[in-house]
């Protein structure tokens, strides 16, 4: 017997094995788990951000304190997948996933009982490497069971639950906090969290292909005793410290050497920022403004709901345009979107900055609100432009982008109170608006001159060839 290999593929277009064939219900059950793992760590967040008054006063600490939990959990979650992508690669997304959510799920059980603050943030720094899968992960998935041409969707429901799951927390947990307090919100997501993790134990499976097929090869190998079946993944395979060094220095690379990436990230990540800094800062306004309790201050984060929805329905003519352009314009077509994103952004900051008076509804500023968020689709225009402009580079690109775009999210986090009370509502939002109408230009640049920036790149002469 010969000891060239025998390489173990799909059996056939059709292979069942293959996640790509998997049934359309199989598809979107796992997609709805991922959906629903995302909600959960965005509703977490702002459910945190909600309960604070409670908190701080039942662990006696000044709200700026309190606010280090949001930051050490973002933190987290921005660094946690520059270690563990390299294990998902050899081990495959599902046991990421489990151990993931477990992690999850447990630590709301310190967090409820916590009684003292160095707990509390100790936790839920740990609680955010769990949470830190739920975006790097999901994006992964969403490419390995759908084609490309079915991925439209999808995507946009990951797009808007990113968002929308922000919100979800405190629409939803306003009322318990006025009425409960911190501690029995983690125990609703204790409970919420621990019904997800045993959903996703129960029914999911392995999505990586290069995981399959190792699989499949060992199976063979131990059914027939021939040691030649072997998946090309396995003699593609780095070391686990090859495999991180990568992990870890290829995005910093790619983010200071890419202008394309960079110019994209520093937009992006300044579009996103807002986000964390209104996560603060909003229950300041309409809680003094407007004397909103705690329930009330809750649903004005239906804006993170209304808003979202807004950016999905304009992306559903922007993929139009995308379909029409593509041949023409190349990954530069996904920019549709972000150019929307670009100009509702700055004009819902001013809209909301100078509207946020005691003698104006607050209906007012929420519609502002509701442009601000709507902007946020533009996390869908930045995980496909930037796929297409990378292909096999792109999850490098994505993580290095993340991890810039979060850090700068936790310091807006820190910054919210102090710059509104010292500032002031409009001093503040008008630099907010002022910045964001300088970077509004740039998804414009980029639909104008990508091409030629990514002829120049030397990432891109290796992908030609």
């Amino acid at each position: 017997m010969g000891q060239d290999p025998v390489y173990v593929i799909w059996d056939g277009p059709g292979d069942p094995e293959n996640p790509v064939n998997w049934s359309r219900p199989r598809k979107w059950l796992m997609s709805a788990l991922g959906f629903g793992f995302v909600t959960l760590v965005s509703g977490s967040v702002s459910g945190y951000a909600i309960s604070q008054p409670s908190l701080e006063k039942a662990l006696h600490v000044s709200h700026s304190t309190g606010t280090l939990g949001v930051v050490v959990f973002t933190i987290s979650v921005a660094a946690t997948p520059l270690v563990l992508a390299p294990f998902s690669e050899l081990y495959g997304r599902l046991p990421m996933y489990i151990a993931s959510s477990l992690v999850f799920w447990i630590m709301f059980l310190p967090q409820a009982l916590a009684k003292n603050f160095a707990t509390e943030l100790v936790t839920r720094f740990i609680s955010g490497v769990g949470a830190s899968t739920a975006v790097a992960l999901l994006g992964g998935l969403l490419a390995d069971i759908w084609e490309t041409d079915e991925r439209g969707l999808p995507m946009a429901i990951f797009s808007f639950v990113v968002i929308a799951g922000t919100g979800l927390g405190p629409v939803s947990l306003g009322y318990v906090e006025l009425a409960l307090g911190y501690t029995f919100i983690n125990w609703i997501l204790f409970g919420l969290s621990g019904l997800f993790a045993l959903a996703l134990i129960v029914v999911s499976k392995e999505s990586r292909a290069s995981v399959i097929l190792i699989k499949k090869a060992a199976r063979l190998r131990a059914e027939t005793g021939d040691n030649r079946y072997r998946a090309k993944a396995e003699e593609e395979r780095s070391s686990i410290g090859k495999i991180m060094a990568q992990s870890l220095t290829r995005p910093v690379r790619l983010l200071f050497t890419e202008p394309i990436l960079f110019a994209y990230t520093m937009w992006i990540t300044y579009s996103c920022a807002p986000m964390y800094l209104l996560l603060e800062a909003v229950s300041l306004v309409f809680t003094e403004l407007h004397n909103f309790n705690a329930g009330e201050d809750g649903l004005v984060s239906m804006g993170q709901i209304i808003g979202p929805l807004l950016g999905s329905a304009v992306n559903v003519w922007c993929d139009r345009a995308y379909t029409r352009n593509v041949a023409r314009k190349g990954p530069e077509a996904r920019l549709y979107i972000a150019m929307y994103s670009g100009l509702a952004l700055p004009i819902g900051c001013w809209m909301y900055t100078w509207t946020s008076w005691s003698v104006v509804h607050w209906v007012v500023p929420m519609i502002g609100l509701c442009l601000i968020y709507s902007a946020f689709v533009t996390s869908l225009a930045c995980f496909n432009y930037i796929t297409d402009s990378y292909t096999v580079y792109a999850s490098s690109a994505l993580s290095g982008q993340s991890c810039v775009r979060l850090m700068v999210g936790a310091i807006f986090s820190v910054l919210a109170a102090p710059m509104y009370s010292d500032l002031g509502v409009h001093l503040s939002g008008s630099v907010l608006a002022a910045l964001s109408t300088v970077f509004a230009v740039t998804p414009f640049l980029l639909y104008r001159y990508g091409a030629a920036m990514r002829a120049k790149s030397s990432f891109a002469k290796q992908l030609a060839s």
